[in-house]
């Protein structure tokens, strides 16, 4: 879809020729809840579009499909990109769509039907690609099963993201969007919805859509309004027109009057002081149980998440995810440029304890100035710790930048994807020789600067008794954990439920790993999705844990449940109940 702003003479007609001047309102369904007040912005689907047609020679054609396989050659390399921002800045959960993205693709069938029809009808390939990806997608959403007939969206992505390269038509940035933008839209895919700018997009207003759409997970994930299946046509609303988005029941009130621009801001407040009201509440109360505080912290990746974290009474940062300062340039950053962003983003917590994870690379995260070559199963592959110590002046340069924050800085060191004592053994080697030269330069460091592992990995749950020898203190990865205790892929839909089953039989193999944490005086957190479900909230403190760390929009309804679960007179239920 691209971003397709309308100057106010051009304003999208009315029947009858009529503007629609009054107020209006519009029902649909409520996805996610909030309210908004912004302006409309209109996104046009590529894949609905009219587009050039022109006949080919029957000697064009294999030039013509030439052209089609360069550009799925850069669909493909734009789709790992884009999982590798997604997996970084939010959670490689979330990122496991575009995965999936990658197989639709890579489909040996969906060349050959694209290739007869060019072949026999011999027009250009922009033709050809909207038609079998229409058709594609129609025929499954008249399927009678709900699991297939919503990978129609799916099916649609790939589509305008193959037709966008072929046309030329740069990538939608909807990161560059006008202050203030409510999104308008047949759908939104989730290409789309991975690359907001939740800073000015306020909500998301769209045709087609649903509770469980990719999209509906990653606004509901952004916090970000949501309202779909509205009653109307798209070109009911004039781009720019002001809007009201009420998430909660589902309605949007365009061109609103007096009375609704009075009500509705006060109802944004009202929902905003709902949460810091949670805050507020226990900011004076220490969370704790058998006399250990629980700490709730924020996974974060940028700036403005920091600031989120601030705001939702994060006790720290228990997850700094540095993948973006290196994703978002087209070369590797220098010292100095690292050590300046990180600066300025840390400022904005100070005196509180933050985690720098090390470059987690590999597997669904790449970077574009490094090869990293592809295997069958990328997750089995070159990735964490074990690519870091393949390319060392990565590492050292990170361990050195992450020194010079410390004399500054709360700052400790997470090491990603540990499987053996020697990975640890390593880090600590270089983290030494590092810390020698910048004595050496009178640079100023925190001599004491923690070092922990990320367990994620089985290996790493049978050597932990060894790790903790060189840790200093641990934080459990139960995304890739349980993928792999499980043997079951986080984008494999077949084994779903494998994958959602993990998530309890996991519970199992945690409790070693906390008490010997604990038996050390060392600390033991979880920076996973597991850590922000609710559902297993109770399960987690009865095994010892209590150090959380999750999304900023997250941690006041975290906080509320265990303060729930400390204050309810049963207690926290006893553990041979897990």
């Amino acid at each position: 879809m691209d971003c397709h702003w309308v100057r106010k003479e051009e304003r999208l007609p009315l029947s009858k020729g009529k503007l629609l001047s009054k107020q209006f309102v519009i029902k649909g369904e409520a996805i996610v809840g909030g309210f908004a007040v912004g302006y409309a912005v209109y996104y046009e689907d590529v894949l609905t579009r009219e587009l050039a047609l022109w006949k080919l020679g029957e000697h064009q054609a294999e030039g013509e499909l030439k052209r089609l396989r360069k550009a799925m050659r850069k669909t493909q390399a734009d789709l790992s990109r884009l999982k590798s921002k997604v997996t970084s800045q939010i959670d490689a959960q979330h990122a496991e769509i575009f995965g999936v993205h990658q197989l639709i693709l890579q489909d040996v069938d969906l060349f050959k039907e694209i290739e007869e029809e060019l072949r026999n009808r011999l027009l250009n390939a922009e033709q050809i690609v909207q038609n079998v990806f229409q058709r594609r997608e129609k025929r499954l959403k008249k399927v009678k099963n709900d699991t297939l007939s919503e990978k129609s969206a799916d099916v649609a992505d790939v589509g305008r993201r193959l037709l966008k390269v072929l046309i030329g038509v740069k990538e939608s940035n909807l990161s560059d969007l006008p202050p203030d933008s409510v999104i308008f839209a047949h759908r939104l895919l989730p290409s789309d919805t991975a690359s907001l700018n939740t800073e000015h997009v306020k909500a998301i207003v769209t045709v087609e859509g649903s509770q469980n759409s990719h999209s509906a997970i990653l606004a509901r994930a952004l916090d970000i309004p949501f309202v779909s299946k509205i009653n109307v046509p798209l070109s009911t609303i004039r781009s720019k027109m002001q809007v009201i988005v009420d998430g909660e029941v589902g309605q949007i009130i365009a061109n609103p009057g007096p009375k609704a621009l009075a009500v509705y801001p006060g109802r944004i407040q009202k929902r905003a002081l709902k949460k810091l009201a949670v805050v507020q509440r226990l900011q004076n109360k220490t969370l704790e149980s058998a006399g250990k505080r629980i700490r709730i912290s924020a996974n974060v990746s940028s700036l403005n998440e920091v600031k989120m974290a601030k705001l939702f009474g994060a006790d720290g940062i228990g997850l700094f995810r540095t993948e973006p300062l290196y994703m978002e340039k087209p070369n590797l950053p220098s010292e100095d440029d690292l050590y300046e962003q990180l600066n300025r983003i840390l400022e904005q917590a100070p005196g509180q304890e933050i985690t720098l994870r090390l470059l987690d690379i590999g597997g669904d995260k790449t970077l574009p100035f490094i090869d990293i070559a592809e295997i069958k199963d990328a997750a089995l592959g070159l990735n964490g710790i074990r690519l870091l110590l393949k390319y060392p002046s990565l590492l050292k340069m990170q361990l050195r930048v992450f020194l010079k924050l410390s004399a500054k800085h709360n700052v400790r060191i997470l090491v990603p994807m540990v499987s053996l004592p020697k990975d640890m053994m390593e880090v600590n080697r270089y983290l030494f020789e590092e810390k020698k030269r910048l004595r050496k330069e009178k640079i100023p460091f925190n001599e004491s600067l923690p070092v922990g592992a990320m367990i994620e990995t089985p290996a790493a749950l049978f050597a932990i008794d060894e790790i903790l020898k060189s840790s200093d203190f641990l934080s459990l990865g139960t995304n890739d954990l349980v993928q792999y205790v499980m043997a079951a892929g986080r984008e494999k839909p077949d084994v779903a439920d494998y994958y959602e089953a993990g998530n309890r039989l996991i519970l199992n193999v945690l409790k070693p790993v906390i008490d010997k944490a604990g038996e050390q005086g060392k600390e033991c957190n979880i920076c996973g999705e597991l850590g922000a479900n609710l559902k297993f909230t109770d399960d987690l403190l009865r095994l010892g844990l209590r150090n959380f760390s999750v999304q900023p929009a997250l941690i006041p309804n975290i906080k509320n449940k265990i303060y729930r679960l400390l204050t309810d007179p049963k207690g926290i239920r006893p553990l041979n109940s897990v």
